[in-house]
């Protein structure tokens, strides 16, 4: 059989372990302001001559290419290699850069991307439950995350995390694959040789959450360092069902077998067990209107109670389609996705860098990475709406029990698929250094292959056709038409899973995966298959590219330029087909010439460029300047436009930011004010017109108006970003940063006004169309978008005393509402904008440095919502989730 085992629930208890560690750290943090001393902005270090020596060694090979953790004081990090792909200064580079340091990730007890997002001075994790690693950046959403230069698609974990860096803004001549906001790039660990370091670090926290680290490395001698880094992690959630468990294993190999030439080879295997929360569930029970169901609603199951029946001519409600929130209605807790509803995603990468200096001048890269994604994921379709049951008698003429009752129903699937992706590239760099200037000239050429779902099974629960029940016939034929037919005969057969809020959401109702013996049975799935035409689609895609750029300084250190272009190709092979429609088993026909609107390869090309300058007065004050593009190349040309023949082009943006830069107090205080400016001229554009308003265009241009495309319009976000990392002294560091932004369309529906202004010069009238596009104006918000924001984190340790050894410290969150989009709440009201509220979150840090026989021990509280403020996020009318409440960590580290 197709279905094997399945997790089960485990309801465990909530630990009370917070309070007495609250009452600790709000007595403790008090004293906090009674200290505060002078020191060196800059901590010295002191170790054996071993280490002296490793460090010496590792100095005279310094990486091009790779940051090296030394370089890094407190929250502060001083360079990146997301300016050139090279290791230059973070505050001589032009482009707008953010630095999430391992220092600042441990202390806010961060354990993945997610976290540690809602720190950013940009943006922070999408609301959206089901969409892990994609984050607003700028008020856009960004669609991937990078890793170590590569496109990356699972979960991003701290315990293999040295660093995430922020690229703000469009970046396409660094990444090619980029969205206008900007993208997260997360740096791995690698091999050391610099210190030997064998730490474990065990957590414990809220909602059962257990987590075990280790983090070891090794200078096996003066040419080989290995690093090995492990995680175990269970934990469930204040959101019933909800649970995650994750493993993973992670080494990295730094091999130099000559003075100038070192070898990297990083490998991951992980996997992630979970079931992910549903988030908000969406408003279809508060207005009047009432929807009569047909066949195609499905037949209905009812877990509760065991009652089955065809959901034709039954009634329902309707309501807003906004997010519910009012949690005396709907619950915070609830979770109709069961305990078996689980996602998994196993995953192994591969990456090899190989480094060689010829000279003091020419430095080369070869890269290779190797990233295979396996995906498994049961998943609940439509099962985030809430209606009201308006039927008084069931089908049969029986009286209903659930009249006038709220439920929430889902047909349920089971995808599995994954993706491939193999990346090549070849970096050299000639440093050319004159009396007057430095300059350094960069070449890249690489190539990236995605393998995204190929023809993998999509599994649906329907009527088992054995079963009296199941309306229609089966046509076992492999042509187009045959399964076009079983499309929609499947469709009108899926099986129904429907809970009543009243009953609850407990996993003897929610954790059955089925299929229910006799009645069900699983089958490709027909209904909610890939494409417009229901069929199973497979691509494979290339983007090869070159890029050439350039970043110099000049007069002293006193002025820095970047220079770069890049053009990329996409290269796409697309396969189609349909599956059969036979139990339990998956079987896929290619048809020739079926489903042309797929066409079967695709190639196109996008160029992108960027260019900035840093001025720099003096040690203390610069200004820059950085203009950059990006694009989606990815996604490809959308649908037709309404102009005959043209088709919605790539995705692109395009933007600047202006910064000035402070260094005070000789770098214990390092300042950035950005003034950015982006827009996308391309940006996609729904609802379309009415039937009526496309049909009295095409009167009037029945050959140069396609009624069947679309239009597009302009998004622009602006605004100002702060940000302050300060290490006041030896042992009191600081984190600030603040941002504002206005996202506003304009230039909307350019092709449909061109049409307009081109029927009034024929004296031809539009009243239709004219009525519609009053009701586009420009300059009108886009959802997604908060504002104002600040976060804030600070940390201080006692040096001396009797408190020497102890730290403590904490932050804060605020946000300003965010906009989610125009809508009607209430019926017959006017569409309104919409905006979820703003909030304050605080948080708090405590801890202790000792030694335990004679070994590093470190102690660290992390209480995150303090004020347990009952919150929500959102980025559209239909999208969001609620916030966590109070919770507390509790971590111990060892180092032997």
């Amino acid at each position: 059989m197709y279905l094997n085992t399945m997790l089960t629930a485990q309801n465990r208890a909530s630990s009370n372990a917070l309070r007495p560690w609250l009452n600790l750290a709000l007595g403790v943090i008090l004293t906090l302001s009674a200290h505060a001393q002078n020191a060196p902005a800059r901590a010295t270090t002191t170790g054996t001559a071993a280490e002296t020596a490793a460090k010496k060694s590792d100095a005279i090979t310094l990486s091009t290419f790779t940051v090296s953790e030394q370089q890094d004081l407190g929250y502060e990090s001083m360079q990146t290699t997301s300016g050139m792909r090279t290791v230059q200064d973070l505050k001589n580079v032009a482009n707008s850069i953010s630095i999430i340091n391992a220092q600042f990730i441990e202390d806010i007890g961060a354990t993945n991307l997610d976290e540690m997002s809602k720190w950013f001075v940009t943006g922070e994790a999408n609301p959206d439950p089901a969409l892990p690693n994609k984050g607003i950046f700028r008020g856009i959403v960004n669609n991937y995350a990078v890793r170590n230069g590569w496109i990356w698609y699972s979960p991003m974990e701290s315990y293999a995390t040295e660093r995430i860096e922020i690229l703000r803004g469009p970046n396409a001549f660094l990444y090619g694959e980029a969205d206008l906001g900007g993208a997260s790039n997360q740096i791995t660990k690698r091999g050391l040789f610099t210190k030997n370091l064998t730490r474990v670090k065990l957590m414990v926290g809220t909602d059962n959450l257990l987590r075990a680290e280790l983090d070891l490395n090794r200078r096996l001698n003066d040419k080989l360092a290995l690093r090995i880094a492990a995680v175990q992690q269970n934990n469930d959630s204040w959101v019933h069902n909800v649970h995650r468990d994750f493993r993973g294993m992670y080494g990295a190999l730094t091999y130099r077998p000559f003075r100038k030439t070192t070898i990297s080879l990083m490998a991951e295997h992980a996997k992630s067990t979970g079931v992910n929360s549903q988030g908000l569930f969406i408003d279809a029970y508060t207005f009047s209107t009432v929807t009569t169901l047909t066949n195609t609603a499905g037949y209905v199951y009812v877990p509760a109670n065991g009652s089955l029946f065809r959901a034709n001519t039954m009634r329902r409600s309707t309501g807003s389609s906004l997010t519910a929130i009012d949690s005396s209605v709907v619950p915070k807790t609830l979770q109709l996705n069961g305990p078996n509803s689980t996602a998994k995603n196993y995953y192994d990468s591969v990456t090899l860098d190989a480094e060689h200096h010829i000279g003091d001048n020419l430095h080369l890269l070869l890269s290779g990475n190797f990233y295979q994604q396996k995906l498994d994921t049961w998943s609940s379709a439509a099962s985030r709406t809430i209606y009201r049951d308006l039927s008084p008698n069931l089908p049969s003429g029986a009286v209903n029990p659930y009249y006038n009752q709220l439920y929430s129903e889902y047909f349920r699937t089971r995808n599995i698929g994954g993706n491939i992706v193999r990346d090549m590239r070849i970096s050299a760099v000639y440093d050319l250094k004159l009396s007057w200037m430095q300059q350094q000239f960069v070449f890249n050429a690489q190539q990236h292959q995605d393998n995204p779902g190929a023809m993998k099974p999509k599994w649906g629960e329907y009527v088992d056709p054995a079963n009296a029940n199941f309306v229609g016939t089966i046509n076992n034929a492999g042509t187009q038409a045959a399964f076009t037919a079983n499309r929609s005969t499947f469709t009108n057969n899926r099986f129904i899973r429907r809970y009543y809020l009243r009953d609850g959401d407990s996993g003897n109702l929610t954790g059955d995966l089925g299929p229910v013996p006799g009645v069900s049975a699983w089958f490709p799935d027909f209904s909610n298959t890939v494409g417009a035409s229901g069929n199973q689609i497979s691509r494979r895609f290339y983007t090869p590219s070159l890029g050439v750029g350039a970043s110099g300084s000049y007069f002293n250190n006193h002025l820095f330029t970047l220079l770069g272009f890049r053009q990329d190709a996409f290269n796409m092979k697309t396969t189609v087909g349909a599956p059969r429609p036979i139990a339990n088993t998956w079987v896929n026909d290619f048809i020739p010439g079926a489903f042309a609107p797929n066409p079967a390869f695709v190639h196109y090309k996008l160029n992108g460029s960027n260019y900035g300058v840093v001025y720099r007065l003096n040690d203390t004050f610069a200004l820059s300047y950085n203009r950059a593009q990006s694009f989606r190349i990815s996604l490809g040309e959308g649908s037709d436009l309404f102009t005959v023949g043209s088709k919605q082009s790539i995705p692109t943006g395009e933007g600047s930011d202006m910064s000035a830069r402070f260094t005070l107090f000789g770098g214990r205080i390092e300042a950035n004010l950005t003034r950015y400016d982006n827009y996308q001229p391309n940006a996609r554009i729904s609802p379309a017109p009415a039937v009526a308003i496309r049909d009295e265009v095409t009167a009037i241009f029945p050959t140069t108006f396609n009624g069947a495309g679309t239009d597009y319009q302009k998004l622009t976000t602006s605004g100002y970003e702060f940000e302050l990392i300060a290490n006041l002294t030896r042992t009191w560091r600081l984190s600030f940063n603040a941002a504002t932004n206005d996202l506003v369309t304009e230039d909307r529906l350019p092709l449909l006004k061109g049409f307009q202004t081109d029927a009034r010069a024929l004296n031809k009238a539009t009243p239709l169309l004219d009525a519609f596009l009053l009701t586009y104006p420009d300059g009108v918000p886009n959802a997604g978008y908060t504002k104002r924001k600040f976060n804030v984190f600070t940390r201080y340790e006692f040096p001396r005393g009797p408190f020497k050894g102890v730290y403590l410290g904490g932050g804060a969150n605020w946000r300003d509402r965010t906009f989610r989009g125009n809508g009607t709440p209430i019926q017959g009201s006017p569409i309104q904008e919409l905006w979820s509220p703003g909030y304050t979150l605080i948080s708090l840090l405590g801890g202790y440095r000792t030694k335990i026989l004679n070994y590093p021990t470190t102690f660290a509280l992390n209480l995150d919502n303090l004020e347990n403020v009952d919150y929500y996020t959102s980025a559209t009318l239909s999208t969001g989730s609620w916030g966590a409440p109070r919770s507390f960590r509790f971590s111990t580290t060892i180092d032997f």
